[in-house]
């Protein structure tokens, strides 16, 4: 099992023997930072900084009423086009002045929204100190390991009181990467497929060489992995060539590149991926790594490398997800923009395997 499945599982208990706290006003937590909070009561006005906060909120507290603001890049990013955007409409309605590029805050604008908790990242003291030199409260998420991300939900489910809607959202993720572990362990280990994530294709080819999924999840390695801890590496078409990747997916945020960019160029062609049409949009649910449907993306990738058999019956399973996560009842019309079909339809078995 590994190491991301047993710190779900682990949490997935954990969480459960902390339920019962939902029932009281009260809640007390320690932030990345290792700051104790303590709230009398859920905050009634949070703000966030923090781009995928407001996603996680909405999620875990199944409403934004508290939702007080949040960062520009939140509204430009999730909520004014897309799926979010469709099946979350209130949050365009949100204020956005919490932070207008990056994570500096605005303070004066928070300020404004007379909040009772900012969430705000930890990596840098400068954006943090201002906020409470003023008086604020700010809870510290840090980025962005998978223990994190789990985190996240964690802490947000102390600040709403909704330990109930923590627990079963990180248990939904338990589960299902339970069951894809058990099916991806029966593989030779020896001979698994090496997938490489491209995400600019020019003179030079960005990928992504140590990025924070845990692709043994999915029964693939990474040829570009070198434990540098460096995310991104710029490679030329040679080292590429050397590398000869299975298969090639492309990062769901890379919304200009598709599928069909590949196979159409000469320049590629005499790659095995490309040869093989196994090139390949992540969906839609990867475009923020935060998301509590993140999970999905190892069964994705896991079907797309071993079959329909590592995801069964996807299409309802991101259905059920999105309605335990969001309360949302998506069309088959999301469910293909989701799935990113359009762009994959060229791309090998895809149509098979998702329908």
């Amino acid at each position: 099992m590994s190491s991301r499945l047993r710190t779900l599982s682990a949490l997935a208990v954990s969480l459960a023997l902390l339920a019962p706290t939902a029932l009281h006003a009260e809640s007390s937590f320690i932030d990345h930072r290792g700051k104790k909070f303590t709230f009398a009561k859920s905050p009634e006005r949070v703000v966030t900084i923090v781009r995928s906060a407001p996603i996680i909120y909405r999620a875990i507290d199944e409403k934004a009423d508290s939702i007080a603001g949040m960062n520009k890049d939140s509204l430009d990013r999730y909520f004014t086009k897309g799926i979010y955007a469709e099946i979350l409409p209130e949050m365009a309605k949100i204020n956005a002045s919490a932070a207008q590029e990056g994570f500096v805050p605005n303070v004066e604008a928070i300020l404004a929204q007379k909040p009772d908790a900012v969430i705000q990242w930890t990596h840098d003291e400068k954006i943090i100190e201002p906020l409470e030199r003023v008086g604020l409260t700010v809870v510290g998420w840090q980025c962005c390991t998978e223990q994190d991300r789990l985190d996240y939900v964690t802490l947000t489910g102390y600040m709403t009181g909704r330990n109930d809607r923590a627990q079963a959202i990180l248990k939904a993720q338990a589960d299902t990467l339970k069951a894809l572990d058990g099916k991806v362990a029966s593989l030779d280990s020896a001979a698994l497929p090496t997938v490489l994530h491209i995400d600019k294709v020019a003179d030079q080819i960005q990928v992504i060489a140590n990025g924070s999924q845990d692709l043994s999840l999915s029964g693939v390695t990474n040829p570009a992995a070198d434990n540098t801890g460096e995310w991104w590496r710029t490679v030329d078409f040679e080292q590429l060539l050397v590398w000869n990747p299975d298969i090639i997916v492309i990062p769901a945020y890379a919304t200009d590149l598709n599928p069909a960019d590949f196979f159409g160029n000469p320049v590629l062609a005499s790659l095995k991926a490309v040869k093989e049409k196994r090139v390949y949009k992540q969906p839609v649910f990867a475009r923020t790594p935060d998301a509590p449907e993140i999970f999905l993306t190892s069964e994705w990738l896991a079907a797309i490398a071993h079959g329909a058999d590592f995801a069964p019956d996807f299409k309802k399973q991101i259905s059920d997800t999105y309605k335990l996560i969001y309360g949302a009842e998506l069309t088959d019309d999301q469910l293909k923009a989701i799935l990113e079909s359009e762009s994959n339809a060229p791309a090998s078995k895809y149509v098979e395997i998702f329908g």
